[in-house]
């Protein structure tokens, strides 16, 4: 059995991973649903980062004659997950700056308006202003969490289809 590499299959399948889940994010802006925080887009985002992991293995596995260990599973799921990551981090910089440049003052204003909703009391009689400008850290540090979330979710989802995956030759 030859040594088959897996990073051109990581790239590939990161990148159509990372297609498609640009894809999700622009239907739901052109639908005005990209400030909705529902359940239907966080699990059609993890299905397509999970769908891209999985292809991404079993591309690997029938490249390697049928065979694919558990760590090569992994590092596979998790290098999909890298590349699925840093062109999230590049597309939502590009988003924020360029596409809706007011983004996150929305955000914050839909969540400020949530808390004063839900739970009031949870704001100490905060004003908008005064929230918006505790909060900005948050906006800061984006980068970071798509990219910490995205790496996490990979590792533990390679590490789950990689026991259904695995196939080792005898």
């Amino acid at each position: 059995m030859e040594n088959i590499s897996s990073k051109n299959i990581i790239y590939q399948y990161g990148l159509l991973t990372s297609l498609v889940s640009i894809s999700w994010e622009v239907v739901k802006f052109s639908m005005g649903a990209h400030y909705e925080n529902d359940t239907v887009s966080t699990v059609v985002g993890t299905i397509i980062l999970i769908a891209g992991i999985v292809l991404a293995q079993l591309a690997f596995r029938k490249a390697n004659g049928g065979f694919v260990e558990y760590t090569k599973c992994l590092k596979i799921g998790v290098g999909v997950g890298v590349v699925v990551a840093l062109i999230g981090v590049i597309y939502h910089l590009i988003f924020i700056n360029f596409i809706e440049p007011d983004f996150f003052e929305k955000v914050l204003e839909i969540s400020y308006n949530n808390l004063m909703e839900d739970n009031p009391e949870m704001l100490q009689g905060a004003t908008l202003q005064q929230f918006v400008e505790a909060s900005s850290w948050v906006t800061k540090f984006t980068p970071v969490f798509i990219i910490a979330f995205t790496l996490f979710f990979s590792f533990i989802f390679s590490l789950c289809t990689g026991i259904i995956i695995k196939r080792k030759a005898d």
